[in-house]
């Protein structure tokens, strides 16, 4: 039978409605406009559905799925809790926050049984470029408004005009960019590396650094084979570059950002995480979950969050939000080895960096861009329908190596 093809103004439609639909997710943050576009591309992805005549009523539940509407209901769990640190928040479950749930139940469940090599590409992408223009003025702003390297803690804040935004959301949103390009679009992997390295340097994000870290290594080690080809044919400039290499280092230390990492492990997230998983063991123990909700003094700096997705679940909604963020969390590993075992090396990187974003934030409590991007990357990572074939495996020629 001859494979169905769109005509050629209809994957035009296609594309468009993609754009417009990734624009609304991404720069939307999860308010009314990112509502929108999420219906809206699940209205056109049932229609082409239709049109292909593969349109199933009842397709087969996985434990993505079961994932995916977990996370619907941990969004509406968290948001029911009173949150210390936004005062609005006493008022409990508002409409609006129920119809953002609503849309992330057919938006999930509609793309993790959508191709990822055909609409599941376009419509990612411009989420990436919707988070984009967020990030982009985010920086540029602060850039203008701020002595260089001193965005730490305070931003540019787009909505108010002044510099009281913070730098943690924006520069997730700019790591959730380079690596949603990195896996549906190389085109535009330099332009995010420079974004990211934006927060990375002036905002001190040390999140950012270490993505742009991970995501040369990949990149590098696919192309090793070549590289190393290349590199025994410029012996001269081998050696030029090695000599150069102590002065890039010094250079680099005196960058604000490395001083960061003195106390990462002695302090802050790390002595957080340790007291917090501590009283989780006890939590067990005695199956009682206050023993959460009050976060010592002097462990948590900025606000009253362990900062941590299973943590924060139990402490926001009890046994059964620590359980729906477990299935989140469990369906990020499973992604994790399936791309592992399917030798996809960009896949594994995306969803471990999933798992480790989901570890270290709490994008369900603060952060509407961080949490688009939490969700892009999660779904990303679910969605097991990429094409492997024309990928480089771990082990095989570098030769064969194309980019998607």
């Amino acid at each position: 039978m001859e494979k169905f093809r769109f005509p050629k103004k209809l994957s035009c439609y296609r594309s468009q409605s993609s754009a417009i639909c990734g624009l609304l997710i991404g720069a939307g943050g999860f308010s009314e406009w990112t509502v929108l576009g999420m219906l809206m591309w699940v209205m056109t992805q049932f229609w082409d559905w239709h049109k292909q005549k593969t349109l199933v009523i009842y397709p087969k539940i996985t434990f993505r799925d079961c994932a995916a509407i977990a996370i619907g209901l941990l969004m509406l769990i968290y948001w029911s809790f009173p949150d210390p640190v936004v005062p609005q928040s006493v008022v409990g479950l508002t409409f609006p926050e129920i119809a953002k749930a609503i849309a992330w139940f057919l938006f999930s469940l509609t793309f993790l049984h959508t191709n990822m090599n055909t609409r599941g590409k376009e419509l990612m992408q411009f989420i990436a470029a919707g988070l984009a223009i967020y990030c982009t003025a985010t920086l540029v702003g602060s850039l203008l408004g701020q002595a260089f390297q001193s965005g730490y803690g305070h931003l540019y804040n787009i909505f108010s005009g002044r510099m009281d935004a913070g730098s943690t959301e924006p520069g997730y949103a700019a790591c959730a960019i380079l690596l949603l390009l990195f896996r549906v679009n190389k085109a535009w992997l330099t332009p995010a590396l420079v974004l990211v390295l934006g927060f990375a340097i002036h905002a001190q994000n040390r999140t950012a650094l270490l993505i742009i870290i991970a995501v040369l290594a990949t990149w590098l080690w696919r192309r090793r084979a070549w590289i190393l080809t290349k590199l025994r044919d410029q012996r001269t400039a081998l050696i030029s570059l090695a000599m150069l290499l102590p002065s890039v280092f010094i250079i680099g230390a005196k960058l604000s950002i490395f001083k960061r990492f003195e106390d990462i492990l002695i302090s802050g997230r790390a002595e957080t995480f340790r007291v917090g998983f501590n009283k989780l063991y006890f939590a067990y123990l005695n199956f009682d979950a206050e023993l959460l909700s009050e976060i010592p003094a002097g462990v948590t700096v900025h606000d009253k969050w362990w900062h941590n997705l299973a943590l924060d679940s139990l402490r926001s909604g009890g046994f059964t939000g620590h359980l729906l963020s477990l299935v989140w969390l469990i369906a990020i590993l499973l992604a994790a080895w399936h791309w592992y075992t399917s030798r996809d090396l960009e896949g594994l990187l995306l969803a471990l960096v999933t798992f480790s974003l989901l570890s270290t934030s709490i994008p369900l409590s603060v952060g509407s861009y961080e949490l688009i991007s939490v969700l892009s990357l999660t779904l990303i990572s679910l969605n097991y329908s990429f094409s492997i074939k024309s990928q480089k495996t771990f082990r095989g020629d570098q030769n064969q190596y194309q980019s998607y």
